[in-house]
C-alpha cells in the first residue's frame, strides 16, 4: 500500500479499480459519492440497480465500468455500502465498511486470477471519513488488514486541489 498525490478520478498511477463508500438510500448526493455519479454513469447505474433489487445493504457492494478505454484494461468504481443513515456525526458503520471493501478485495482478486490483469485499487485519502465521519486510524488499520498479502495494489490518493499546486509552483519559481 502506498500514498500517492492526484486526483482519483483521472485513474492516476496506473490505478484501474476505485472504490468508494457509499449509504445504502441511493443518494450519491455529496463528497466524492456525488463526483463519481456525475463522471462515471455506469458506476451510478449499479448503484441504482442494487438499490432497485434491494442489494444494496450495509456490507455490499455494487460495480460499474468506468467507460474508460485506457487501451491496456478496463477501469472501474466499486460502490461500497457503509452507511445506513445521512446525517452529521459518524455514519459509517466500520463492520461495514471492512465486509464491504473485503467482498470486493475478494472480487478483485478472483478478476486478476481469472484474467491475468494486475488489478490497482485507487481509495481516496480518509475514505469514510468526512462526511461519514469515521475514524482515518480505524479506517486505515482495517484496508492494511484486508489488503495484507494481498494480490491487489493499493493506493491511498490524496487530492491536492490544483489551484494549489499552481500557487505553490508559482512560489516556488520566484524564489529560486
Amino acid at each position: 500500500m502506498k500514498f500517492v498525490a492526484g486526483d482519483l478520478l483521472d485513474f492516476p498511477n496506473g490505478i484501474n479499480r476505485i472504490a468508494h463508500s457509499c449509504n445504502t438510500h441511493n443518494t450519491m448526493g455529496a463528497g466524492i459519492a456525488q463526483s463519481i455519479k456525475s463522471h462515471f454513469p455506469y458506476a451510478w447505474q449499479a448503484d441504482c440497480i442494487a438499490h432497485q433489487n434491494k442489494k444494496n445493504t450495509l456490507g455490499s457492494f455494487s460495480f460499474g465500468w468506468a467507460d474508460i478505454d485506457s487501451g491496456e484494461c478496463q477501469k472501474g468504481v466499486y460502490n461500497l455500502y457503509t452507511q445506513s443513515t445521512i446525517g452529521m456525526g459518524r455514519e459509517v458503520n466500520y463492520e461495514a465498511f471492512y465486509e464491504a471493501l473485503s467482498k470486493s478485495k475478494e472480487n478483485m482478486e478472483a478478476f486478476q486470477i481469472q484474467s491475468g490483469e494486475e488489478i490497482v485499487l485507487g481509495l481516496p485519502f480518509g475514505i469514510s471519513c468526512g462526511l461519514a465521519g469515521g475514524n482515518w486510524k480505524i479506517i486505515l488499520a482495517m484496508i492494511e488488514d484486508i489488503f495484507h498479502n494481498s494480490i491487489v495494489k493499493v493506493l491511498i490518493v490524496e487530492l491536492i486541489n490544483k489551484r494549489h499546486l499552481h500557487e505553490t509552483r508559482n512560489l516556488i519559481t520566484e524564489f529560486n
